[in-house]
């Protein structure tokens, strides 16, 4: 606005003045930058500057994601945005003061969220057989993900889709972790624990031997993990017993011959192992029978020596 005097003046009697008042309107325009960018969780603002005369007044069209509003008598953006908000928003800002055409600008207000691993922190794989996970993670923009530990034989982790897949060589507990990161904040690390589990196997001999009135012992070995249980099926000699803590079969047989059982491995990781097992309980010679005999010359005579054994 600019006041000044017009005055007009001919001679003739005193000059003519006049107060006058020159108000040169401007249309809006608005002169901030067209994006902002905010994080979830945290608090945010932004400010919308306008030019024009007389001054602008400001509206936003547009969703906004929760937690975030526009003051229109301040022009400001702010808010903290709610979980599950990340993402890229697409609104618009008006300015308005009467004069020519209203200046709409289009703004993005992109939400970060920082990277968070969602999946499960332990996984179940089988040596021998083809597995996989995939580690999941949540973030705005998408993170990157990496592993570190080390892996069983057989298994690698691709870094582009997060899958750790493979076919485990080895059987075992293997302790590693994995870490998600797009820049936003502390990246995320997790703990996580690889099993691999291994069906059980018997590896020991089918068969053995033991002696009557002697004491004998044979260890039944079985492998897989979890370490497996064992369990045996079928008549054993007297004496002769069956430790399925330890494995072991010993005893001081008190019969002789020949015992067919079975032992079975479990560890609840695909079928059991069975093994059909041969306990041979041999027995020392002995002759058995009286230790004389009479016969008569010109008669026929006959004797049977009895042994055991």
């Amino acid at each position: 606005t600019f006041t000044i005097t017009l005055t007009a003046r001919n001679g003739v009697g005193s000059d003519a003045t006049q107060a006058f008042t020159l108000t040169i309107f401007q249309p809006a325009a608005i002169t901030s930058t067209n994006g902002a960018t905010f994080t979830v969780g945290s608090a945010g603002t932004f400010s919308v500057a306008a030019t024009g005369s007389p001054s602008s007044t400001l509206s936003e069209t547009g969703a906004l994601p929760s937690g975030v509003t526009f003051n229109s008598g301040s022009g400001v953006l702010s808010g903290t945005p709610a979980a599950g908000t990340a993402g890229s928003y697409s609104i618009s800002f008006i300015a308005h003061n009467g004069f020519g055409t209203d200046a709409t600008q289009s703004f993005t207000l992109t939400v970060n969220q920082a990277p968070a691993i969602t999946s499960t922190n332990n996984a179940p794989f089988t040596a021998g057989t083809a597995d996989s996970f995939t580690v999941t993670a949540s973030a705005f923009p998408a993170p990157t993900l990496s592993e570190s530990g080390a892996l069983p034989a057989g298994v690698t982790f691709n870094t582009a889709n997060g899958v750790l897949s493979g076919t485990p060589t080895a059987s075992g507990t293997f302790p590693i972790s994995f870490t998600a990161h797009n820049g936003v904040g502390t990246d995320a690390t997790q703990s996580f624990m690889l099993t691999v589990n291994q069906a059980a196997a018997i590896t020991s001999a089918n068969s053995t031997t033991f002696t009557v009135a002697s004491a004998g012992t044979f260890t039944v070995v079985a492998t897989g993990f979890p370490v497996p249980s064992l369990s045996e099926s079928g008549p054993l000699p007297g004496g002769v017993t069956f430790n399925s803590a330890t494995g072991v079969l010993s005893g001081t047989p008190t019969a002789s011959g020949t015992f067919l059982v079975s032992f079975t491995a479990h560890n609840g990781v695909g079928t059991d192992a069975t093994h059909s097992f041969t306990l041979t309980v041999n027995q020392a010679a002995a002759i058995t029978s009286a230790n004389h005999t009479t016969f008569t010359v010109a008669s026929a005579g006959t004797f049977t020596v009895v042994a055991t054994g």
